[in-house]
């Protein structure tokens, strides 16, 4: 890979790549990093990727420092949870639709939710997915029902409980 594509992968697939990592995380300085350690790899990386996979290699680097980021954030809170020892605040209940949505988003698993995101925000195909996230797009069909089941079975929940 040159540097002219590479520069070329940056201009048109960072843009993609942080709209999926902010919306994951739910912190765009978090996403910047995560978007910008992705493409330090693929510089140094650059003899070995292959031209024509380069946005599947991204999406994959990202997909995985997502993943382990979230891994480390919940065992710093299970940590930090354990020191404090506090009593459960009930949480408030005035969410709007959206940050409704947004919460229930954020509790499938992460797979789910990329999958879920990749699809619904970002508009990929099955087959766009299944290689980004280097699954057959028939089990992208199946954890994206999922996904959509579970967010459902939880509105339904919710307003059963209105």
């Amino acid at each position: 890979m040159t540097s002219a594509e590479y520069n070329h992968s940056v201009e048109h697939i960072s843009d993609s790549l942080f709209r999926y990592a902010v919306h994951f995380l739910k912190d765009s300085e978090d996403a910047q990093d995560v978007v910008q350690d992705a493409f330090e790899k693929l510089w140094l990386n650059r003899e070995k990727v292959e031209k024509d996979k380069v946005k599947s290699w991204l999406f994959t680097c990202v997909h995985n420092a997502m993943l382990n980021q979230v891994h480390r954030k919940k065992t710093q809170q299970i940590h930090l949870d354990s020191l404090e020892k506090t009593a459960h605040q009930k949480p408030d209940q005035s969410y709007e639709s959206k940050q409704v949505i947004d919460l229930i988003v954020a509790s499938l698993p992460p797979l789910q939710k990329s999958i879920l995101l990749l699809r619904d925000l970002e508009g990929y195909t099955y087959e766009e997915i299944g290689d980004l996230l280097a699954i057959p797009p028939a089990q992208v069909k199946v954890y994206l029902f999922r996904a959509r089941l579970k967010i459902k079975k939880q509105l339904k929940g919710i307003f059963e409980l209105a």
